[in-house]
């Protein structure tokens, strides 16, 4: 069977079966990863709303690992797992900053299947997880890279937990799940013709754009590469121009799955901690 006549069944039973379970592509497998970080990652495990166990790494700060100037809950991207997100925040004990990795349901070391209602509630269950190790009153930032960073704008706009996190980083969020799923279509000749009726079977009840306002009081930011290639950066423009302040965007030349490598990109997050430390 040739490539073409594959796209033309994955579309007509997507058509036909279409659920934002499409959207996630777990690998239970962890990839291999350097010696520095199997020495420094701490395992954790914590329960879901169902039950279904979820497992995470926990890195401390190395400047003052007992007492931290700010703790970070990271939401990852959507393919593989953890192993593969891993360097998106590895730097960040270096300034400071304790950092909570965890992987959704299906994903990893995590248990069950991946589907978007669940996933949600494991954001959710996460974020309380994290708080319950911090002291009484002390905040937590929120960081989200791709699909991670939409899933934890509605998690955190309608969140239980809402007056303790301290702020919101969005990198390379998508404002809505059918009109990303349309980008995605309209860029491959065999995929063109179905982006809207495909498109159209997803999910689109937890689109970030129709919950962004509901998000202030916390500072949201938004970090966007200009050539990226996955996820095009008029979605973060959208969802900062509906958002409430306080908040800010930046957007910086990289491409979506490099983003973290940059080195502005990097100090702008720190910048972005520092500051909200004074809010």
């Amino acid at each position: 069977m040739n490539i073409t006549k594959i796209i033309l069944l994955l579309c007509i039973t997507v058509l036909f079966c279409g659920c934002t379970s499409i959207l996630f592509q777990p690998v239970k497998e962890h990839q291999p990863l350097p010696k520095i970080i199997l020495e420094e990652k701490q395992d954790f495990e914590f329960n879901s709303f169902d039950n279904t166990l979820l497992h995470g790494w926990y890195f401390p700060s190395r400047k003052n690992p007992q007492k931290p100037k700010h703790t970070v809950l990271f939401l990852h991207g959507n393919a593989i797992n953890i192993s593969s997100h891993v360097g998106g925040i590895f730097w960040m004990p270096d300034f400071d900053i304790e950092t909570y990795i965890f992987d959704y349901r299906g994903y990893g070391k995590s248990e069950n299947i991946a589907y978007l209602e669940g996933i949600l509630m494991d954001v959710e269950y996460a974020i309380g997880y994290v708080l319950s190790r911090l002291e009484k009153g002390q905040k937590l930032w929120i960081i989200g890279h791709s699909i991670g960073a939409s899933l934890g704008l509605y998690t955190a706009s309608q969140s239980m937990f809402k007056n303790r996190i301290q702020g919101f980083i969005a990198v390379s969020p998508f404002s809505d799940y059918q009109k990303v799923a349309q980008d995605f279509m309209s860029r491959n000749w065999g995929t063109w013709l179905f982006q809207w009726p495909l498109s159209f079977t997803i999910n689109n009840d937890y689109r970030p754009i129709k919950f962004i306002q509901e998000l202030s009081p916390i500072p949201v930011y938004f970090i966007h590469g200009k050539n990226d290639n996955i996820i095009e950066s008029y979605h973060s423009e959208v969802l900062y121009e509906k958002a409430e302040p306080p908040k800010e965007i930046q957007l910086f030349d990289t491409k979506h799955n490099d983003i973290f490598a940059n080195r502005n990109v990097k100090e702008y997050i720190v910048e972005i901690l520092r500051v909200g430390e004074q809010r």
